[in-house]
């Protein structure tokens, strides 16, 4: 019986905010992984929707090289309801709401991830599963802190509601210097992500001495 290959969809890398517009440039030469999938030709209706879903996921990284982040959320939940169950597609549309800034439903879907880690040398290994959470929850935190500072600096600004905010930012901090640390057990950048284990723990001192 004759074999056809065809290709998983790669997964994209996460990104650190500061950075982010940068690292979308090279998104190709920055791709972690390709798996090939082996199918029979007595199956040709799962090549074709394998080849569908990889498809999609090529056009979600042009997009996403382009800046066009709805685009590549459309186009990755697209894939992802064809496929509910490949892992790299639903990695790539978290990555995809991260870099979109939309900070929950990215965490929501690596939460997902979280629980059903993929093997040590993966993008989907559980530290670095818990470094892609770290980056999207510090990064959550700054969108949140600069809500409540630009609240605090409108003359009739909500009050209440800044200092919800503030308190939403610290809890956001915790958790991803939570993340960071768990990233640590297995992720080769070791001395960054110290770095910014540092720099958290930094801002959650000021937080809690109110300056």
């Amino acid at each position: 019986m004759s074999r056809i290959s065809s290709t998983h969809p790669k997964t994209f890398p996460t990104y650190k905010p500061a950075t982010v517009h940068h690292q979308i440039s090279t998104l190709m030469t920055l791709l972690a992984l390709s798996l090939t999938l082996t199918l029979t030709s007595g199956c040709k209706a799962d090549v074709v929707h394998q080849r569908s879903v990889a498809e999609l996921n090529q056009k979600a990284q042009i997009m996403m090289q382009s800046g066009d982040y709805d685009g590549a959320v459309s186009r990755l939940e697209a894939a992802h309801d064809l496929d509910p169950a490949e892992p790299n597609t639903t990695y790539n549309l978290a990555v995809a709401y991260q870099v979109k800034g939309d900070y929950p439903r990215a965490i929501a879907i690596f939460n997902q991830l979280i629980e059903k880690p993929g093997p040590d040398n993966s993008p989907m290994s559980a530290p670095q599963i818990h470094k892609a959470m770290g980056i999207t929850y510090e990064a959550e935190a700054d969108q949140l802190e600069a809500s409540a500072k630009s609240m605090e600096d409108t003359p009739k600004g909500d009050k209440a509601k800044a200092h919800q905010l503030h308190h939403d930012s610290t809890v956001a901090l915790q958790e991803a210097l939570m993340h960071y640390q768990k990233a640590l057990t297995g992720v080769k950048d070791v001395q960054a992500i110290s770095t910014q284990i540092q720099s958290i723990e930094s801002k959650l001192k000021k937080a809690d001495s109110g300056v």
